[in-house]
This record gives C-alpha cells, sequence and structure tokens, in this order.
C-alpha cells in the first residue's frame, strides 16, 4: 500500500508541475514591471532580512514596485490545498518582476520555466553552514532523499547565491548544486541590524524594563538547532546553572517541540538578533546562528552532547573540535566551568569569525540593493557607489 500511495503522490506531483508550468505559459505574457519580489515560506511574517531589503529600495527610490509573500506550508489538507492558491499568486509577481529575492526553497521559483531575464537572488535564511543540507544532506536521515529532490526540482533556477565569505560559499555551492559563479560574496542584511548602536540602547533599556531581574546578572543564551522528532538538551542546561549570578534564557526553534519552563523563556516580541545582542554568553551546537553570534565577538561555545550521532544523520562542515576546540564540549558542565573562570579564548573566535563571515561586516543593506539596481532600470541615486560595488563584486566572485 505504501509503494501505490508513493507512487500515486509522485504521478500527481508531476501532473501538477506541468499544469503549473502551462498557467505559467500564459501569465508569462504579461509585461515585466520595475518590481522586486521577496518570497518566503520559513514564516508567515516578514523577515528582518527583507524589511531591511525593502527599507534601503524605498529610500532610494518610489519607483520601483515591492512585493514581499511569506507563508509557512502546514500539514492540513485544507492548508496544502490553499496554498496551491497562494502558489498561482506568487506565479503573477515573479513573472512580472525584473528580481526575486527568496530565503529558502520556493515551490514555484524551482520547478517552473522563468523568463530569460529574470534575475534570481538566493541569500538563504541562515548566514552559513555547520551542518550540512540541501543536496550536501541527500539521503540522509535528516536530509532529503534523492527522488524526491528531482522531483521538487530543489533549488533550481538560482541566478545568483549570497555568501558573506569564501570558505562559506563553498559550503553553499555544494547544498545549491551551482556553480562557482553564481556565488556572491555578501553576508545578510540582519548583521547590520546587529551592529546596529541605537538597536543596542532602545533594545536593551525596553529589555531591562520588562525583566528587571535580569539587570544584574550574566544573561547565559542557548540556542539549539532543530532536530527531527529529537528534543534539545535545555534540561541539561537548566540543572547545572546553578550560580544566581547567571540568568539562563532558551531560544528554541520555530518548530521545536521542547517544553521549556516559563522562567527560562521571554516574550516573543525579542527576536533572536535581539537576545544575541543582550546576551553575555551565547551557547549552541550546530545551529547557523553561531555565525551571527561570531560578528558580535561575544563568547559563543558548542555544546555538541550529540555530535558523532548528528554527523551520521546530517552531516558537517564544520569540524568544530578542530577549529573551535577551546570553546566546543560534549559536557555542559566543562563549558559552565569555562564561563565561571571567565576561560575563553577570543583569538580561535576571530580566526572563526574571519574565515567564515569575511572581513568587513558592514553596509551589508546597502551592497546588496546596490547588485539588485543592478537588474533593474531604475538608477539608485548615488551612481559612484554602485558601480564601485559592481567593481568590488566582480574582484570578489568565489573561487573554489
Amino acid at each position: 500500500m505504501k509503494r501505490i500511495r508513493a507512487y500515486i503522490i509522485r504521478v500527481g506531483i508531476y501532473i501538477g508541475k506541468i499544469l503549473l508550468n502551462i498557467i505559467y505559459f500564459f501569465i508569462k505574457l504579461l509585461p515585466v514591471k520595475e518590481k522586486v519580489t521577496m518570497l518566503s515560506r520559513q514564516s508567515d511574517k516578514i523577515n528582518i532580512d527583507f524589511e531591511l531589503i525593502e527599507k534601503e529600495i524605498l529610500k532610494r527610490t518610489d519607483r520601483v514596485q515591492i512585493k514581499i509573500l511569506c507563508k509557512i506550508i502546514r500539514k492540513d489538507m485544507k492548508s496544502r490545498f490553499l496554498y496551491c492558491f497562494y502558489i498561482l499568486k506568487c506565479m503573477y509577481h515573479i513573472a512580472t518582476s525584473k528580481v526575486c529575492i527568496l530565503d529558502g526553497y520556493s515551490i514555484p521559483i524551482s520547478i517552473l520555466k522563468h523568463k530569460k531575464g529574470l534575475k534570481i537572488i538566493q541569500i538563504w535564511h541562515a548566514s552559513g553552514a555547520i551542518k550540512k543540507f540541501g543536496y550536501q544532506a541527500l539521503n540522509k536521515k535528516e536530509g532529503r532523499g534523492d527522488g524526491v529532490a528531482k522531483l521538487m526540482d530543489m533549488h533550481k533556477n538560482y541566478t545568483h547565491v549570497l555568501a558573506p565569505s569564501k570558505a562559506t560559499g563553498r559550503f553553499f555551492a555544494e547544498a545549491f548544486g551551482v556553480g562557482e559563479d553564481k556565488i556572491v560574496i555578501n553576508a545578510l542584511p540582519r548583521i547590520d541590524y546587529l551592529l546596529e548602536d541605537n538597536f543596542t540602547e532602545q533594545k536593551i533599556k525596553q529589555f531591562y524594563k520588562e525583566y528587571p531581574k535580569y539587570k544584574y546578572k550574566k544573561i547565559i543564551l542557548y540556542v539549539p538547532t532543530f532536530r527531527k522528532d529529537k528534543e534539545n538538551n535545555a534540561q541539561e542546561l537548566i540543572k547545572n546553572i546553578k550560580n544566581s549570578k547567571y540568568q539562563l534564557i532558551v531560544k528554541p526553534h520555530p518548530l521545536d517541540k521542547t517544553k521549556i519552563n516559563s522562567r527560562y523563556k521571554v516574550n516573543q516580541k525579542y527576536n533572536t538578533y535581539d537576545l544575541l545582542k543582550i546576551a553575555d554568553y551565547i551557547i549552541t551546537d550546530y545551529s547557523a546562528v553561531a555565525f551571527e553570534a561570531c560578528v558580535l565577538e561575544k563568547p559563543l561555545y558548542f555544546y555538541v552532547y550529540d555530535i558523532n550521532e548528528y554527523e551520521k544523520t546530517r552531516g558537517l562542515n564544520i569540524k568544530l573540535f578542530d577549529e573551535m576546540s577551546n570553546c566546543t564540549s560534549t559536557s555542559i558542565k566543562e563549558i559552565i566551568n569555562s564561563i565561571e573562570n571567565n576561560n575563553y579564548d577570543f583569538n580561535e573566535l576571530n580566526k572563526f569569525k574571519t574565515k567564515y563571515m569575511g572581513k568587513d561586516h558592514h553596509n551589508n543593506t546597502d551592497k546588496l540593493v546596490d547588485f539588485i539596481f543592478e537588474y533593474l532600470s531604475e538608477e539608485p541615486k548615488n551612481e559612484e557607489e554602485n558601480k564601485n560595488f559592481t567593481h568590488e563584486h566582480s574582484e570578489e566572485k568565489l573561487n573554489i
């Protein structure tokens, strides 16, 4: 029965792809506009990267249309049925845009045949890749099967892929199955948000007003990666952080079902980037939040209690025990001891940061929008800066 069901699903998907391409053929007859469309299925809310890109474009001109479409595919049948109509909406905006930006796999982007002039920029929803993903993790327990990847044209049609450094670009090239000529070296706009000084003062003041007891404590932030059918190890941290001068905050992945005592959680209005700014110490495992954390130059620890199993089920790009040996451990007690003894190797952190996030961490939004404007008729206000970026971009093509 399972084989028959799987076969029916595959045939249904194949027929669906043909029908969508037929519909799209007629939609593509519509004229292209001075428009940038941004697509995400990571959340139903606009993410910080899209928000900053939109803000920067609007600051430069009001003659470029911007459409942002964010919607999660939910598992129930009704939601999946309605998602089909949402795809039709996406198809219209993709067909009438000059530039599309996405932060993950997008069904209409990958399965459809687009106009030749359309530029599709994959910025991804993470600043790097400690764990393997996409084509790197095919047929792994936590990855996709190659049959599904082929059927759904996984990560096809990208004209450009954003990466913060050459080392990270190599991982992204493998994961998306693209050549070196498609990698553009530029960090995500969210890094600008993290490094903004005004944000620090306002958010910290707001946070401590809401949580006055935390003001005189050292905050340890735990941000674990998502594990399929598994809980994170937050309880081990709770048991081992006994010193009253520390306050633990747990920020699980949005899909994580682990039950956490409310004492160790904060209001959802504080996103991960807000908490990275507020924290004194950051503990993660294989989460890409490590790359954002390292830019802030705060003590960053890797609690990898299941590293041997994770290597088998997912695979890792970075050998943490080699590159971050002084702050990587399978024992939370060891990490807590390092925090209490104020024993941290910042030289190791800086090497990690430079290798995977590059040397220049500022003006990422400006440079990305400069790049977007290369494919629009509307010129940015500062033409000289745009010319400079174009030259720098050509010099920084990834060499794999």
